[in-house]
C-alpha cells in the first residue's frame, strides 16, 4: 500500500541500520589490537564478529513476525534497547569471553535493523519505488561502514580500541530516544497479523513455500557472505601481513565504500528505466570478474594493498546493484507477512555473513587467495540461482512505466 512519504521514517531507519553496520565496521581495524590485549589468536578475535552476526541471524525470525503482529515501532524499540545494552557492555569488556557475550547481545538487538527496516520500506512503497528508496538509503548507510574504520583507527591510535564501543553506545542511545519521540507507526492495525504461535508458524510456512522469494533472497544473502569474508579478514591481511599502518587502514576501507556509494547513486537513477533483473545480473557479473582478478593477483604474488583494493572496486560496485535490486525483487513476490519474509531475508544475510567469516578462520593463510575464493564461490552460486529462476513479466517493469 502506498502512503505519503514521511521523511522521519527513512531517516530513522538509516540511523538504525547505519548504527548496526558501524558496530562492527568501527571495530574491524582493531582486531589485531584486541588479540594482543587479551593475548589470544586473531582467528578467535574474528569470532567477535561472527557471534555478532549469529545474534542478528537468530533474532531476525523473532522480530519479523512480531512486527507483523504488534507494529514496527514497538519492535524497533525493543531491539535497539538490546543493542544499547550490548554496546555498553562491549565497552566494559574485561576478557575475550565477556566481549563475545556482549557482542552476541549487541547482535541480538541489531537484528531488528535490517528485518524491520525492509518491512517498513515495503509498507510504504511499491516494488520499483522500494528499490529506489533502498538505493538512496544505501548511499547514506554506506557512509557509516566507510567512515567508521577511519574513526575506529583514529580512536584506537589516540585512545584505545574500547572507545569504539563507547561511540557506538552514544549513537545507540540517541536512536533509542528518537524511537520514542519521532518515529511514527507504518503498519496500520487493520493490516497486522493475528498474534498466536499458530499464525507465526503459518506465516513462516507461507514464506518457505514461496520458492521465488527464497531463491531471490539467497542471492543478496550469498553476496553478503562474500562481503563479510572480505571485511573481516582484510584488516588482518593489510595490517598484520602487508604492514599497513593502523591509522592508514581506514582509508582503504573508505575507498571501497566510496565506490559502493557511487554505485547506489547510479542504481537509483537506472531503476527508473532499466529492469531490476538486468541490473541484478550486471552486478553479479561485475562481482564475479572482480573476485577472479583478485585470485589471479594472489597467485601472481601481486600483494600491493592499493592494487588489491582497486581490483575489489568492481565487487563493491556490483554489490550496489545486487543488494537493493535483489531485495526489491524478492519482496515483490510477497503479498502478506512482509515482516516474516524480511526476517528470513535478514537472518539469511547474517547467517551467510557469519559463515563467510568462519570459513576465513579456517582457510586464511595470509594472502588474498582464500578471501577472493570465498567471494568467488558466493558469486558463482548466486549466478546459478539467478539464471535458474524463470523471468516474471511484472519484475521487468521499470519505474518510468509504472509512473504512467
Amino acid at each position: 500500500m502506498n502512503r505519503s512519504f514521511n521523511f522521519s521514517v527513512p531517516f530513522i531507519l538509516i540511523l538504525i541500520i547505519a548504527a548496526a553496520e558501524m558496530a562492527t565496521a568501527i571495530y574491524t581495524p582493531c582486531l589485531p589490537l584486541v588479540a594482543k590485549h587479551f593475548n589470544v589468536s586473531e582467528s578467535l578475535v574474528q569470532w567477535t564478529i561472527s557471534i555478532n552476526l549469529l545474534g542478528l541471524a537468530l533474532s531476525g525470525p523473532i522480530y519479523g513476525p512480531f512486527s507483523d503482529c504488534f507494529g514496527r515501532r514497538a519492535i524497533l524499540r525493543v531491539g535497539m534497547g538490546l543493542f544499547l545494552v550490548g554496546s555498553f557492555f562491549s565497552f566494559l569488556a574485561y576478557s575475550i569471553e565477556s566481549l563475545l557475550l556482549a557482542r552476541f547481545i549487541q547482535g541480538l538487538g541489531a537484528g531488528v535493523a535490517v528485518v524491520v527496516a525492509f518491512a517498513t520500506v515495503r509498507d510504504l512503497f511499491t516494488e520499483q519505488k522500494s528499490a529506489q528508496v533502498l538505493s538512496y538509503m544505501g548511499m547514506a548507510i554506506a557512509l557509516s561502514p566507510g567512515v567508521a574504520p577511519i574513526l575506529g583507527s583514529s580512536l584506537a591510535y589516540h585512545f584505545n580500541w574500547k572507545m569504539c564501543f563507547g561511540v557506538v553506545s552514544g549513537v545507540a542511545l540517541m536512536i533509542f530516544i528518537l524511537l520514542f519521540t519521532w518515529m511514527p507507526e507504518t503498519l496500520a492495525k487493520k493490516e497486522r497479523s493475528e498474534y498466536s504461535f499458530t499464525s507465526i508458524v503459518r506465516g513462516y510456512g507461507r514464506a518457505f513455500q514461496n520458492g521465488r522469494f527464497l531463491t531471490l533472497s539467497l542471492i543478496p544473502s550469498l553476496m553478503i557472505g562474500g562481503l563479510w569474508a572480505w571485511m573481516a579478514t582484510l584488516p588482518v591481511l593489510f595490517i598484520s601481513h602487508l604492514d599497513v599502518p593502523l591509522h592508514d587502514y581506514g582509508y582503504y576501507g573508505f575507498s571501497g565504500v566510496a565506490i559502493y556509494v557511487m554505485g547506489t547513486f547510479i542504481n537509483s537513477r537506472w531503476v527508473r528505466r532499466v529492469p531490476l533483473r538486468t541490473l541484478l545480473a550486471g552486478g553479479l557479473w561485475m562481482s564475479f570478474f572482480s573476485s577472479v582478478s583478485l585470485i589471479v593477483a594472489g597467485y601472481l604474488d601481486f600483494n600491493s594493498p592499493v592494487l588489491l583494493q582497486i581490483l575489489n572496486f568492481p565487487f563493491a560496485f556490483g554489490l550496489a546493484l545486487i543488494l537493493p535490486n535483489g531485495t526489491a525483487l524478492a519482496f515483490s513476490e510477497v503479498k502478506e507477512g512482509r515482516g516474516t519474509s524480511a526476517a528470513l531475508l535478514g537472518s539469511a544475510e547474517m547467517a551467510f555473513g557469519a559463515l563467510g567469516i568462519f570459513l576465513m578462520g579456517i582457510l586464511f593463510q595470509g594472502t588474498i587467495i582464500a578471501i577472493a575464493g570465498v567471494m568467488l564461490g558466493c558469486g558463482v552460486v548466486s549466478l546459478i540461482l539467478f539464471y535458474s529462476l524463470p523471468k516474471r513479466e511484472e519484475a521487468e517493469v521499470v519505474i518510468s512505466e509504472v509512473s504512467h
